[in-house]
């Protein structure tokens, strides 16, 4: 009994890292208050944003495990003449995301984020493949 356990443990830890967790790439875009916005996911965790602010920003994303349906957040930091933390909480619906909160907030001591109200449906669908 102690031997099948010592064979079947270390099978199972090792699926349970490399068997979970998404592997996003590739353009989601939509409109967002109004804005064209287009979030990037590229290799490593990162994440490009454009269109919701002057300039393009740069992040990461992680899978989150919440109490409903796993969600991907993506934070993405302001230029450093706007320190600002800006993060987008997105639900997976098929192949869209949609966006259940943005919050943001000044970088520096004792702040928090805080949630911005979306406009419209904030549904991002995948860009169309070339």
């Amino acid at each position: 009994m102690i031997s099948i356990f010592i064979r079947f443990f270390p099978f199972a830890i090792l699926l349970g890292i490399t068997g979970c967790g998404l592997d996003l790439s590739g353009g989601f875009t939509g409109k967002v208050d109004g804005k064209d916005v287009t979030i990037y996911f590229e290799e490593s965790n990162s994440a490009l944003l454009q269109g919701y602010f002057p300039v393009d920003l740069k992040g990461s994303w992680v899978e989150e495990k919440t109490f409903k349906e796993p969600q991907v957040w993506v934070t993405f930091d302001g230029p450093a003449d706007k320190p600002f933390r800006l993060r987008f909480e997105l639900e997976q619906e098929g192949e869209n995301f949609r966006i259940v909160k943005i919050k943001a907030r000044p970088l520096g001591k004792g702040t928090k984020l805080n949630s911005i109200p979306i406009e419209g449906n904030g549904i991002l669908s995948p860009l169309p493949s070339n």
